[in-house]
């Protein structure tokens, strides 16, 4: 019995995990990176990475070709499974990274898809632009990278942004981050028991599981402006770029000591959004915002 309560502790704290990154059938190993760039006028480009384990890449497309019915070339049958079996080989199709400009909001257009293909990334790095920054939204999480939520206005993850400028020539950006999913009222009001103790064995079980449904999983997501930063209320501030989030599972994973602070942090957490949130602050490998508004005050160049 002690045993089995000890699993469910850890399949409660990895519940919490997969809340982080949504990303568990993706299986771990991408790589989704969010790069906002405003100008004075509240104009600018957003350029998203997305960078998938070449290995893990293949059998994932492979996988995919299998349930799409192809085979070889040696029949007429397979000769018309070919396109799809092709088609299954290429995740990141320009015409659908195209159409996602409309989700992401009006006056937002499709620039450029650059082919990402080296001995440790495979995907696609491709750069949007938008004529006024008030209408875009963006869903940073991994799912809307590989096409199984919104990119933008269509998902209730979809961060957006308020601009305006001030009276003196200051710039004001305002990012509202989508708010965090909150347990029903009895939920919260129940009293929960102690998790069990776990055993160091089962601790290192937990571990080693983790390491590899996550590994490869990074997320981030940044604001840089042009110009000057004069003030902001995040605590992530280099020069003129301003981080939102960055969430990178192997540096998280590696250290045994990190992985025991997290684990007591998140004690209490699970289920409620907002408090898996605040445990993640000051955690090695990771920087997220909490607040629900993040200001940028900046001078234009």
């Amino acid at each position: 019995m002690r045993f089995q309560a000890g699993w469910e502790a850890a399949v409660k704290k990895l519940a919490v995990l997969l809340l982080i990154a949504l990303a568990a059938s993706l299986g771990g190993c991408i790589t989704f990176l969010t790069d906002i760039t405003v100008r004075g006028d509240g104009s600018g480009t957003m350029v998203q990475t997305i960078t998938m384990n070449p290995e893990q890449l293949k059998a994932s497309m492979e996988g995919i070709a299998k349930q799409m019915g192809a085979t070889t070339t040696g029949s007429k049958e397979g000769a018309k499974k070919e396109p799809e079996k092709k088609a299954a080989e290429e995740p990141f199709k320009v015409d659908e990274l195209k159409g996602k400009a409309v989700d992401l909001g009006p006056g937002v257009t499709f620039v450029s898809a650059e082919k990402i293909d080296t001995k440790t990334a495979a995907g696609v790095r491709v750069t949007y632009a938008f004529r006024d920054i008030n209408q875009l939204a963006v869903n940073p999480k991994p799912e809307a990278a590989m096409g199984a939520a919104g990119a933008g206005a269509s998902s209730k993850d979809a961060l957006r942004f308020r601009f305006e400028r001030k009276p003196g020539g200051n710039a004001v950006l305002t990012i509202v981050m989508a708010r965090p999913d909150r347990p029903p009222a009895e939920e919260k009001a129940a009293a929960k028991p102690p998790a069990p103790p776990v055993s160091p064995e089962i601790e290192a079980q937990q571990a080693e599981m983790m390491k590899q449904m996550f590994r490869g999983l990074h997320m981030g997501m940044a604001v840089e402006v042009e110009g000057k930063v004069v003030k902001s209320n995040s605590p992530y501030v280099e020069g003129s770029k301003v981080t939102l989030m960055d969430i990178d599972f192997d540096r998280l994973l590696s250290d045994k000591a990190n992985m025991k602070a997290l684990n007591k942090k998140m004690e209490g957490a699970t289920g409620d959004d907002e408090k898996m949130m605040e445990a993640l602050k000051g955690i090695k490998g990771i920087k997220i915002t909490t607040a629900p508004e993040i200001s940028i005050e900046f001078a234009p160049e």
